[in-house]
């Protein structure tokens, strides 16, 4: 309102200006921007500072979350238990190595315990890791 009273434009070529405080190479925080704003919750500036697709990656990127996670887990295969049909009758055969041990969840990517195994019923340790 203050912008369209003094004649100064919302935005330029480049879009909104709050977006662009909120997008810039050293960006306003959404709490700094409020109270450059004058608003009384960040919702009210969160409505006018859009984050764009090149923020969005540069953030994504520093985070490092892609690095940090990606891994190969080797699942082994217990072939005795699936020759002997004990696998069929429900016994583990599938193991993944954790590291510190095997698990044996038929469903281990939506493992609820997120590698915190210790008390798990499914986790095996590895001889070296047992006290």
């Amino acid at each position: 309102m203050l912008c369209r009273k003094a004649g100064v434009p919302a935005a330029d070529v480049r879009g909104n200006i709050t977006s662009q405080l909120y997008n810039a190479q050293e960006p306003m925080t959404l709490f700094e921007l409020q109270a450059w704003l004058g608003h009384r919750s960040p919702q009210s500036t969160q409505y006018y500072a859009k984050i764009t697709p090149n923020t969005l990656s540069k953030a994504y990127s520093e985070a490092g979350y892609f690095e940090r996670n990606v891994r190969t887990i080797e699942v082994l295969v217990d072939r005795d238990a699936v020759a002997s049909g004990a696998a069929a009758a429900g016994e583990p055969w599938q193991h993944y190595d954790l590291g510190h041990g095997y698990c044996g969840y038929t469903f281990f990517e939506q493992c609820q315990h997120r590698m915190a195994c210790a008390r798990c019923d499914f986790c095996t340790p590895k001889e070296s890791t047992r006290s």
